[in-house]
């Protein structure tokens, strides 16, 4: 026989092997997230202080140095702490199973509303009093919200509305609640959301800004809904999340609402926070893979998947002109690269990777395994989770705009970009199912994401 013809059989034996066990790993290896993971709570500890630290250290930095337009030493400093205080350490700390979260508890949760109102309270008396106190995104409404150059009184308002939103959705949790209490709560919410958000009053905005007509009936329609389904007797067999708390997870991410006029950086932080107690805490957190546990297993697969996304999405978005070549940075800053890769990872990632991951993919997962039982293959019930979780992904990020320097049409470049989201939201999920865990996808998320904005001058939303 041949050499040549000998070497063509050994790569074609070689190819076969290779695609089989790339095969084999993508069938099996998703399916651990439907396990029920353990978690080490020192190491989950060690990391919330240590993640706390960067993301403080990279949101002053940038306040501070790379903003466009750079805000005071001190102004930075008291809006990095806000950020990373009561935004962003609640969230890292509970995926801690720390003993100060109890499980559905209303103690927890009444300590938490009045830290949360005692912390906004103390934030904006300290933004206000700051010489430079027109830096803080939400002054200038906050200080006109419902009556005109009224900071004290407006802002009491404020914290009146924020106390009856939280409120709502631990009553509608309640079976027990009375009918009427619970509707006194969700009217001053309604009230609240309703005034800040028209022109009504508030002249902070034109007569002709209408928003309050449309959000406030909808709230009012998913607290009804709320009200309804807790009537409802509990079902015989609970295999996890199910249609019955989709209103608690919709008035949780609804409270988004509240602090966007006037607008707060750790606003989305809030919507997670009452995710997670009402809904996560309320099952155990592994049930959702909460938590951000580092291994070292997972930093290989880390690896691997950052490789395989560049692979992926760089060709593809160049192709496509979401990457153009043309903007690309041979040497960024290092202080650039540090500040984009941890803020993307902390402000955006662990928003995005527990409401969808811990959230919506858990979701999928458990209406899959109620309505599929024995007859879906776990193969089918982890890729269906995974897909249409992706697919979803994709589809929320449509209403992104282009920069000046994308040459595509707008139609095209939401096509572009949902796309782009689909096939980067495949590797978080395959992050979060192979690890059930968080902080894969978080890191994942945020390199895809620094690296399109840094090195291609990608026109993604760095809301930070």
């Amino acid at each position: 026989m041949p050499i040549p013809k000998q070497m063509r059989q050994l790569q074609n034996a070689v190819s076969s092997v290779s695609v089989s066990s790339v095969s084999h790993w993508l069938a099996t290896a998703p399916q651990a997230f439907l396990r029920s993971p353990q978690f080490s709570s020192r190491r989950e500890q060690r990391l919330a202080i240590a993640a706390c630290g960067l993301w403080f250290w990279a949101q002053f930095l940038y306040l501070h140095y790379l903003s466009s337009n750079p805000w005071p030493w001190l102004e930075s400093l008291v809006e990095s702490a806000a950020v990373v205080i009561i935004g962003g350490f609640p969230v890292l700390w509970w995926a801690s199973g720390t003993p100060d979260v109890d499980p559905g508890g209303d103690k927890v949760a009444q300590r938490w509303q009045g830290r949360l109102l005692l912390s906004l309270g103390l934030y904006i008396a300290i933004g206000l009093a700051l010489p430079q106190a027109s830096r803080f995104p939400w002054h200038r409404t906050l200080t006109n919200l419902i009556f005109a150059n009224q900071g004290g009184l407006n802002v009491l308002i404020f914290l009146g509305g924020v106390g009856a939103m939280v409120r709502v959705p631990f009553l509608l949790r309640q079976k027990t609640t009375p009918p009427p209490l619970l509707w006194a709560w969700i009217s001053g919410a309604a009230f609240y959301l309703f005034f800040s958000h028209t022109g009504l009053i508030s002249p902070a905005f034109p007569k002709a800004y209408t928003e309050g007509f449309i959000i406030t009936p909808i709230y009012l329609l998913l607290c009804l809904w709320g009200d309804w389904q807790r009537r409802q007797p509990p079902r015989a067999t609970s295999t996890g999340l199910g249609w019955q708390e989709i209103p608690l997870i919709a008035l949780s991410l609804f409270s988004l609402y509240w602090f966007s006029r006037p607008s707060f950086r750790f606003g989305p932080f809030v919507a997670v926070q009452l995710f997670i107690l009402v809904i996560i805490l309320g099952r155990g957190r592994s049930h959702f893979g909460y938590s951000f546990e580092p291994r070292w297993r997972d930093a290989r697969l880390l690896a691997a998947l950052v490789l395989m996304a560049l692979v992926t999405l760089v060709p593809l978005g160049t192709l496509l002109g979401f990457l153009p070549l043309d903007q690309f940075n041979f040497t960024p800053s290092p202080l650039a690269v540090f500040v984009y890769v941890t803020l993307f990872a902390m402000r955006v990632g662990i928003f995005e990777e527990v409401i969808f991951r811990s959230g919506l993919m858990i979701l999928v997962r458990d209406l899959l395994r109620h309505y599929g039982g024995d007859r879906l293959p776990p193969v089918v019930t982890a890729w269906g989770a995974i897909l249409i979780c992706a697919l979803l992904f994709g589809v929320l990020h449509i209403g992104n705009k282009p920069n000046a320097d994308i040459e595509l049409p707008l139609i095209a470049y939401r096509g572009v970009y949902m796309l782009m989201a689909t096939l980067a939201s495949i590797f978080y999920c395959l992050a979060f199912a192979c690890t059930q865990r968080l902080w894969a996808g978080v890191v994942l998320h945020g390199l895809v994401d620094a690296i399109a904005v840094v090195f291609f001058g990608a026109a993604l939303v760095a809301p930070f």
